[in-house]
């Protein structure tokens, strides 16, 4: 028998035996690849399409979850009913996780599903080993090796269809519909991504033995991954020094130095630590690697301590604390000799997991909380936030303080939309904030209370050649350009100020425009280029490239008062009289 053969008939057994042992989760993911092939099939505002996205997510959801009770049931040996509520348990969560999907999905919520689909990945993974079993690490390196096989073998098949589907087009002019081949791509990663995945899923009571041992990832990691964090290591010493010296801790680079060198060690580690009892020479490299990455762990914390009581607490400073505490707790756990620590990390990474996006202390209500507290420090530092938690209005704030109060706002208003923020009144909205603080909100831009209020507008193609159209200058402004002045030759002169343009002939104003105007009244009607013509004949076309900023008003028609333009960036074709 041939070696194609061979491994044709592995294949073929291992999605026999995906399909007998998985049975529900493989009709989630049918039903997924057609939520999301509808989804691709519908346009993008058609009736009905919030609904199959959401149907998308519960689906999705089912494929871990269901995976997970397969394996819970193998690992406690349950039968008859307790059997039946596992499996029973893992239909029904994901069907009810629709009636939490809200209409607008933000981008926080979307995190949170993400959040929750990789937790359920990794209760599925630990779950075969929970609570007492050796080989946890090996399993999970050996499912690893599998998933990339997995889609090797996967791309391979969508390459040799997609080159069946693009031959036949070309040779036999058949016009396939548009979205064929990421409906291919979908189909493959549905049926046989999943179904062979699955299909190697070692049974419950099948050891991966040291032996076993992947060469692959062996070499890897004992031969590669450990001489480079090894240099790094005293690299890394060596910048140590050299603060020490300096007596300043460079801000921002200390965290991205630290936290993916422990990232990249805690997982080296993990994976190579079963080797220990094989590789004498790796259990002194744990007995004195570990204690060496003590220094950077602590300059790390130290970087983020300073980071945060300057700056307050965000979203990806709390995912870096997080995953400094799992580095620190996990390398510390491995430091003990032999001992099987493995499913213990599992269990934290997926709590520490779990608590950072879900509940009060989640990364996103602790952010959030931290702040809120800052602004309220702006506000009582500017005179407007009283000790009674009222707000005068204070006009003569400095600047300074005026556009620290405004970015803080801005960054809580668009971080946090569904968030009543404590210091200000409810149902406060940007626009009232003269009325509140006693001065108008500075840097805003984009959207108003709606995104309806978004105005926008762009040019599609971009010129790459330009018809001058027999002007005699190209001038290119954006209302960046506050200041700008030119002498087009003796008699002429161009200048913007505060977005007043002005074209002066001998020091005489031949021309005078308001750019923003010009901008409104241009998207209000797009359908020619405006031109501005002196009194002298001189004529200036105006080419808008972009234009941007939002409605004041919900009535119809919209004028040119109803506009605010907050940006611009316009072509000026000048054919001077002379």
């Amino acid at each position: 028998m041939s070696k194609i053969t061979k491994l044709f008939k592995f294949v073929m057994t291992q999605l026999k035996r995906s399909i007998e042992r998985f049975p529900i989760t493989l009709i989630f993911s049918l039903c997924f690849m057609a939520s999301v092939m509808t989804r691709v099939h519908m346009s993008y505002d058609a009736i009905g399409t919030d609904t199959v996205e959401k149907w998308m997510m519960v689906f999705a959801l089912g494929i871990p979850m269901s995976a997970l009770a397969k394996v819970t049931n193998e690992r406690f040996q349950f039968d008859g009913r307790y059997k039946y509520l596992t499996y029973g348990i893992s239909i029904l969560l994901p069907l009810l996780y629709y009636l939490t999907i809200p209409t607008s999905m933000g981008d926080y919520f979307i995190m949170r599903f993400l959040a929750l689909w990789g937790i359920l990945f990794l209760m599925f993974l630990t779950m075969p080993y929970f609570l007492h079993r050796k080989g946890l690490s090996r399993y999970v390196l050996h499912l690893a090796g599998k998933f990339f096989m997995t889609v090797l073998f996967a791309a391979v098949l969508y390459g040799g269809i997609a080159m069946m589907i693009f031959t036949i087009e070309v040779l036999f002019d058949f016009n396939w519909w548009d979205e064929i081949y990421f409906d291919l791509f979908i189909f493959i990663a549905a049926t046989f991504g999943v179904t062979h995945f699955l299909g190697n899923v070692p049974e419950k009571n099948q050891a991966i033995e040291l032996e076993e041992y992947s060469k692959l990832f062996k070499s890897l990691f004992l031969y590669i991954v450990l001489p480079i964090i090894s240099v790094y290591t005293i690299i890394l010493y060596a910048y140590f020094v050299k603060i020490l010296f300096n007596f300043k801790l460079p801000e921002g680079v200390i965290g991205n130095l630290v936290l993916w060198y422990a990232s990249v060690s805690v997982i080296t580690l993990f994976f190579v630590r079963d080797l220990r009892s094989k590789l004498e020479w790796l259990e002194r490299f744990f007995r004195v690697y570990i204690p060496l990455m003590t220094v950077p762990l602590i300059m790390l914390f130290v970087a983020l301590f300073i980071r945060i009581n300057a700056f307050g607490l965000t979203m990806p400073r709390y995912f870096v604390v997080t995953l400094a505490i799992f580095s620190t707790i996990s390398v510390a756990s491995m430091w003990q000799n032999k001992k099987e620590t493995a499913v213990l990390m599992m269990i934290l990474l997926i709590s520490m997991t779990t608590l950072s996006f879900f509940g009060p202390l989640s990364g996103y209500q602790l952010t959030f909380n931290s702040q809120s507290n800052r602004l309220e420090a702006m506000l009582t530092q500017n005179e407007i936030l009283n000790a009674d938690g009222s707000l005068t209005p204070n006009p003569n704030a400095s600047k300074e303080g005026q556009g620290e109060i405004s970015n803080q706002i801005n960054f809580l208003m668009r971080a946090y939309p569904d968030k009543k923020i404590s210091a200000l009144p409810d149902g406060f909205k940007a626009d009232d904030t003269k009325e509140v603080l006693g001065f108008e909100l500075l840097y805003y831009w984009g959207p108003g209370n709606t995104i309806d209020d978004y105005i926008n507008y762009y040019v599609k193609t971009p010129q790459q050649v330009i018809d001058l159209m027999g002007s005699d200058y190209l001038v290119e402004l954006s209302s960046y350009d506050q200041a700008f002045e030119y002498d087009l030759n003796a008699s002429y002169h161009i200048k913007l100020e505060n977005d007043k343009l002005e074209l002066t002939r001998n020091s005489e104003v031949i021309l005078s425009e308001n750019l923003r105007e010009a901008a409104a009244k241009f998207y209000l009607n797009q359908e020619s280029v405006p031109q501005l013509i002196g009194t002298d004949g001189t004529i200036v076309h105006l080419i808008f490239q972009n234009i941007d900023g939002r409605k004041l008003t919900d009535q119809t028609p919209v004028e040119v008062i109803d506009l605010e333009i907050n940006g611009f960036t316009v072509r000026m074709l000048i054919d001077l009289a002379e």
